[in-house]
């Protein structure tokens, strides 16, 4: 069966829109000068548990997977960050956009974990090596300098 324009403009319109509902999560990849914010998981009870992971959250109605992010990053850790990109993709974990983010604070000795994490810190890809990562941190870090 063959689509006429008009058919094939509003299935791409419908898939388009069911994108931005497609989104159950959202997690913040936030940068300063080249480090990165992560937070290391209290007891989870599942792959999480003790690994160094990006703050995140579920997604509010009607909010987009970028305000998330961002309040997610805030409510987690207290830094005030900005959404820069769309969502990033990973295959793993499809209905979580991750959103990479940018804040200018320096206080980074004010972090302020909440019950979800025991420690927060702000890292370079070097000094990561030395953590024990959240199976995609490294990953997503690629695909956010490529943004």
């Amino acid at each position: 069966m063959r689509l006429t324009a008009i058919e094939g403009i509003a299935s791409i319109l419908a898939e388009d829109e069911d994108s931005s509902t497609e989104f159950e999560a959202a997690v913040g990849i936030v940068r300063c000068h080249n480090k990165w914010l992560l937070g290391l998981a209290k007891d989870t009870n599942d792959d999480r548990e003790l690994r160094w992971l990006f703050p995140g959250g579920g997604i509010k109605s009607g909010e987009s997977p970028q305000k998330a992010a961002v309040r997610e990053v805030r409510e987690e850790t207290g830094i005030r960050c900005r959404a820069i990109s769309d969502p990033i993709r990973d295959n793993r974990k499809k209905h979580v956009a991750f959103v990479l983010c940018s804040t200018n604070s320096t206080e980074w000795d004010k972090l302020e974990p909440n019950h979800e994490f025991i420690s927060l810190g702000f890292f370079s890809v070097r000094e990561m090596k030395s953590l024990r990562l959240y199976n995609n941190v490294l990953d997503l870090i690629e695909k956010a300098r490529r943004r």
